[in-house]
């Protein structure tokens, strides 16, 4: 056996004991607040009522919960509906040098297997945080960038080895079940880029999360009943490094894996709208107390990484559009989940009228320095300036988000499908999830239903 799979397999073993400190915990439970926030705001969206739609197709054993739904489902169908509703929008965290947004895969993993396996909030929050390391980090390894200019997916590959890592510490494996089970996700693992071109936003909720997650349980349900697998799928011939690794095998998976680790380095979105358009929103608001009267307002240029600016740039999707988010934002003063998925708002003529004072610039500086930066320039009728440069994005680790900002964002996101009072209860909860037993943890998940 190699390497990398001996330290993935000594790893996930002892995950399942690791008594996680105080600011881990924390962190872990902002991921899945936010996540869980997302997956329920997702049942009210196209996503959310395509994948009810299909549901009475994918009835069985009543093991886990899908959000909007009375009844319950396998596990692996649970997981799968699940983690469409928490990508059925731009609104979910992200792992910056995985390319990979690892809750909408790993969370509603770690429900569905919680659930099942009737774990505890203390157990999830390790699965989770395990989910994290290995997703990410596995990505890193195999090049996540080459992978993508390859057209393969990072975002899927670190769904599945991130969502089956999850799944091996709820369903309590040792090593050798961890060898057999990494042997399962290799050969599970997929996802074409091709998705960039898709308009509606439904096959990218289901490669960012929800194939991960259902491919995830399944291999791990296959082990739990006595499958046996290749004691290698990851490197050597024929195996997974060899068929995907760009461009250099093995490089990210040194220093050793730590529980915790990488959720510590993952973003959560303050503004539920594309990635690209974040640092722009930050400039914007921080602009805001000294800007001028609407009409005085000549131009407004916004600058962001060239290689990201095509992603934002005058879209007919209002949540991914630059120029219209930044219009709306500077006429309503501030931005919610509604306004900024209300079509009808990119034919407000107050909105159009800012929005064709917006220049975007695709700056190759921004590129070459890293991050997720912005620079917006507002110029007046006098030819003042007001400048703002962000260098690091609300809620990355350069500038986190606490606690309160997660909460507000999840009550936004929340109240307006469950209503106030299942919302405060749902999130007093989550708040305290590491002190759950396995019987208020599933009363939880189940509980969290739309009015």
């Amino acid at each position: 056996m190699t390497q990398i799979t001996n330290n993935l397999c000594s790893f996930l073993d002892e995950a399942r004991h690791v008594q996680l400190d105080e600011k881990t915990i924390e962190k872990a439970k902002h991921h899945i607040v936010d996540t869980i926030a997302a997956m329920i705001s997702g049942t009210a969206l196209d996503v959310g009522k395509r994948s009810f739609k299909a549901l009475p197709s994918f009835e069985g054993l009543p093991e886990a919960t899908v959000f909007g739904q009375k009844k319950r489902y396998p596990a692996y169908w649970a997981a799968m509906f699940n983690a469409m509703l928490a990508h059925a929008d731009e609104t979910d965290d992200s792992h910056e040098t995985s390319i990979t947004h690892p809750g909408c895969g790993i969370v509603p993993t770690a429900m569905a297997m919680a659930q099942r396996e009737k774990k505890g909030g203390m157990d999830f929050i390790r699965a989770v945080c395990a989910g994290y390391d290995v997703g990410p980090r596995l990505t890193e390894a195999l090049g996540a960038m080459a992978l993508n200019n390859a057209g393969t997916s990072s975002h899927a590959m670190g769904a599945v080895f991130g969502s089956g890592a999850c799944a091996s510490v709820l369903a309590n494996f040792d090593s050798a079940q961890v060898r057999r089970l990494i042997s399962y996700l290799a050969h599970e693992s997929s996802g074409l880029g091709c998705w960039m071109a898709e308009h509606d936003h439904v096959q990218k909720a289901y490669v960012f999360g929800a194939m991960g997650a259902k491919n995830a349980i399944t291999s791990a349900l296959l082990v739990q009943s006595g499958w046996t697998g290749l004691e290698e799928a990851l490197e050597g011939p024929r195996t997974l490094f060899q068929a995907r690794a760009q461009p250099a095998k093995g490089r990210s998976m040194e220093p050793p894996l730590v529980l915790g680790r990488e959720i510590l380095g993952s973003n959560i979105k303050k503004w539920c709208v594309g990635s690209p358009a974040q640092a722009p929103l930050d400039c914007v608001q921080a602009l805001l107390p000294t800007l001028p009267a609407m009409d005085q307002i000549k131009s407004i240029s916004v600058e962001i990484r060239s290689d990201e600016a095509f992603i934002v740039d005058n879209r007919d999707m209002p949540n991914i559009c630059l120029q219209h988010l930044v219009a709306l934002y500077l006429v309503d003063r501030k931005l919610t989940f509604d306004s900024v998925h209300d079509y009808s708002r990119m034919d407000d003529p107050r909105v159009r009228d800012i929005r064709s004072k917006i220049q975007l610039i695709a700056s190759e500086a921004l590129m070459k320095s890293g991050g997720r930066q912005a620079i917006v320039k507002i110029t007046t009728h006098d030819e003042k300036t007001l400048h703002k440069h962000v260098q690091h994005v609300r809620g990355t680790w350069g500038d986190p988000m606490p606690r309160s900002e997660i909460h507000e964002k999840a009550k936004d996101l929340l109240e307006p499908v469950i209503g106030a009072a299942p919302t405060a209860r749902l999130l007093d909860a989550l708040w305290n999830l590491e002190n759950l037993d396995a019987n208020a943890l599933d009363q939880l998940i189940n509980s969290a239903q739309p009015a």
